[in-house]
């Protein structure tokens, strides 16, 4: 079993005679690493970790060599050595990061840097649901394909439905990370999932992106804050004037964060935001993000009010 991590990640333990006990990291390789993942159902090792990764067991250490050939389809069928490994103490349990997602790819889209979310799973290939994906995923989704970052996630309206598979992980990532396979998988999503909710992403890599209108919110939660758009690559604060809900259902679509709760004003004094604010934004409502909507103005930021967005 993994413990301290999530159902594919953890301090690997191993049941020795109806006692749990932890392995030394001396004693295990990259060959036993692909046989737990995959006893586990948790398709291939991404990463061993050494040190107490994830954290320190109290568990009895096993010491003696563990040699699988990594064909096996368990643990139990590999060769042991009798030799113990002498510098085993619970500094050096061994920590394993397990993916059973072991490919990606963008469908459908005008390039290879757009399109509706197809992720393989051991050698299944599914679409995702979006209730189970946000911009920190997509980002990282980008970055994986060699696509830049992510400027938008669209639903099926965009790059059509998927079949087969609809992957339900919440992937939780951090954003810094260079593949999904990184990311800790939480849970699996209770939502009701079809293929008329499959996700899809623009990275900033295809010809869909328009590199102004990045947004993010800067709240405590990621979907809900006090908007900033990036024009020219600056960060500017909104204005209230003239922003109305089809603009900020536009935003909450395009952050991964579902339909538009409400918005208001706040005075905002935040030394950084002093001097630039845009107004003007202009959208139909069915845009992608808000680049595709008209041009806005930069203005100075006087004490009117900036915007805030909580989206559901």
């Amino acid at each position: 079993r993994l413990v301290g991590g999530s159902r594919c990640s953890g301090r690997l333990e191993i049941l020795d005679d109806q006692s749990w006990v932890s392995v030394c990291d001396a004693a295990f390789d990259q060959q036993d690493a692909e046989v737990v993942c995959r006893e586990l159902d948790c398709g291939a090792p991404v990463q061993v970790l050494g040190e107490d990764a994830f954290g320190k067991g109290d568990a009895q250490m096993w010491t003696q060599e563990i040699q699988c050939r990594g064909n096996e389809s368990h643990i139990s069928l590999c060769s042991i050595s009798l030799s113990h490994k002498q510098s085993c103490t619970s500094d050096y349990d061994v920590g394993l990061i397990c993916s059973g997602y072991t490919d990606a790819k963008l469908i459908n889209g005008s390039d290879s840097c757009s399109g509706r979310v197809g992720l393989r799973f051991l050698n299944e290939w599914g679409s995702v649901c979006d209730a189970c994906w946000d911009m920190r995923a997509a980002s990282v989704l980008c970055r994986q394909l060699n696509c830049g970052i992510a400027v938008s996630v669209v639903g099926s309206d965009w790059f059509g439905e998927g079949s087969g598979e609809i992957w339900a992980d919440v992937f939780d990532c951090d954003g810094n990370e260079t593949k999904l396979s990184e990311c800790s998988v939480s849970s699996w999503s209770r939502a009701e999932c079809s293929h008329r909710r499959d996700v899809g992403v623009v990275c900033s890599g295809s010809s869909l992106a328009v590199h102004d209108g990045l947004v993010r919110l800067s709240g405590e939660r990621q979907c809900e804050g006090e908007l900033e758009v990036s024009i020219h690559q600056v960060w500017r604060r909104v204005l209230l004037d003239s922003w109305s809900l089809t603009e900020s259902s536009v935003v909450c679509r395009q952050l991964g964060c579902g339909s538009v709760l409400n918005f208001s004003g706040s005075s905002s004094s935040s030394p950084e935001h002093s001097h630039e604010c845009v107004t003007g934004f202009q959208c139909s409502g069915s845009e992608a993000h808000l680049g595709n909507c008209s041009s806005p103005q930069t203005l100075n930021c006087s004490s009117t009010q900036q915007l805030s967005i909580t989206c559901l």
